[in-house]
């Protein structure tokens, strides 16, 4: 038996081998993102494959039951998650692993299907009652949500059950079948995910230098492109502010040492210290999900050593601004009217406050702050604060970023 099962692991990295050959003739893009993987091997997983840390893991009992077609289907899913980056960055807060791979899944099955869209193993959006043409992180946080709606109807219906008096629900179910929110391929595929610069960045370099996308169309091609560009990035955005964070907390310390005499003399770190202010808009055009992700941006700040910052909302008029010393998992959200800027610039120039940054995230439905009638912009003599302006989304952006552009910078969720 042991004999029989090392003969089938053979075969199986024979296989891979075969498909490393072939990609590196016919698919130029691909067999380069995979050389830069560690292929292992993971007969423990409930999947046939899946990548993280800087490696693609392979499960050889799952796949010896699969001919070459199959295997290089996988295969190809798994590259284009890779060159999406799924497993490294762009991970929503509250999201299971389930429904972190399932909506990686629906994405690829979505848009990023090639010329084999019916034969790649994804489902589409279609199949869990979702729409087309939306992006990951959306159809990953609908999946949460479908899955914990799920599990209250099936609660439901066993305390429907265990009281006779009680009528059956005749109504269809407003989602999928819960067992397809239970798949243990669908938790084991996204174990190994974790947001990491260092793999974002040998990706995005990678696809900036290849030349040669093999069989993939063009319109796919742009589409991996553009992810490498203006989504927003916490930690470039912080080192942004680089005159507004400032390490002003000295602690001596034995872990680190001493830069003029080594290990025999107590060395010091610094904690970061930092005079920026948030703003978000709540204004009636903001959604429930757009303020979940605007929290979400704000509570990853804290990953990397900021120990404070200065939080407002503001629709028509400026909210109370409080200090925020740590991630908020349950915010009180006030204001809901309609939307202008003008109060929160007129705070920032006329107050002479001591904030070096100002982050405004909003969806740009409002017109733009002025001084004395005259659209304020960069080197304006009261404006003494650096702007950045982080819309909701990429047709938000679009829509506003030339008149955003003029007063600071500009980006994107």
């Amino acid at each position: 038996m042991t004999d029989n099962l090392f003969f089938l692991r053979m075969s199986v990295a024979d296989t891979l081998k075969i498909l490393s050959e072939n990609w590196f003739l016919q698919e130029p893009a691909f067999f380069s993102l995979l050389c830069q993987q560690q292929l292992e091997e993971n007969v423990r997983m409930e999947c046939a494959f899946r990548s993280g840390q800087g490696k693609i893991e392979y499960n050889p009992l799952i796949l010896l039951h699969k001919n070459y077609a199959e295997v290089e289907q996988l295969m190809r899913v798994e590259m284009i998650r890779l060159f999406l980056k799924h497993p490294y960055e762009r991970q929503p807060e509250g999201c299971s692993k389930e429904a972190l791979s399932i909506g990686s899944d629906i994405t690829i099955g979505d848009g990023y299907c090639m010329l084999h869209k019916d034969k790649l193993p994804v489902h589409d959006p279609g199949f869990y009652h979702l729409p087309l043409g939306q992006y990951y992180e959306w159809y990953a946080k609908q999946i949460q949500g479908q899955k914990q709606e799920s599990e209250r109807d099936n609660q439901n219906n066993q305390s429907n059950q265990s009281s006779p008096n009680n009528p059956k629900d005749s109504e269809a179910p407003s989602t999928p079948h819960p067992s397809l929110y239970d798949n243990p391929a669908d938790k084991d595929k996204s174990q190994l995910w974790r947001e990491d610069e260092l793999q974002r960045q040998r990706i995005n370099d990678l696809i900036n230098r290849t030349t040669d996308w093999g069989t993939m169309p063009a319109e796919i091609v742009e589409i991996i492109k553009a992810s490498t560009q203006a989504r927003i990035n916490n930690r470039l955005i912080w080192k942004g502010f680089h005159s507004s964070i400032l390490s002003s907390q000295r602690h001596l310390t034995r872990m680190r040492p001493n830069r003029r005499t080594g290990f025999l003399q107590l060395g010091s770190t610094h904690q970061f210290d930092t005079h920026l202010l948030v703003a978000i808009d709540t204004s009636g055009s903001i959604s429930d999900s757009m303020l979940s992700d605007f929290y979400s941006a704000i509570n990853r700040i804290f990953r990397y050593g900021v120990v404070q910052i200065d939080v407002c909302q503001f629709d028509a008029v400026l909210g109370t601004i409080e200090p925020m010393h740590q991630a908020h998992r349950i915010v009180n959200v006030k204001g809901r009217g309609g939307t202008s800027y003008q109060p929160l610039f007129d705070y920032i120039m006329l107050q002479r406050n001591d904030y070096d940054g100002l982050v405004i995230l909003t969806d740009g439905q409002a017109p733009p702050p002025s001084a004395n009638g005259i659209m304020v912009k960069k080197g304006d003599k009261h404006l003494h604060t650096s702007i950045l302006w982080v819309c909701s989304d990429k047709a938000s952006y679009q829509a506003s970023h030339e008149w955003m552009e003029q007063t600071g910078r500009c980006c994107y969720l």
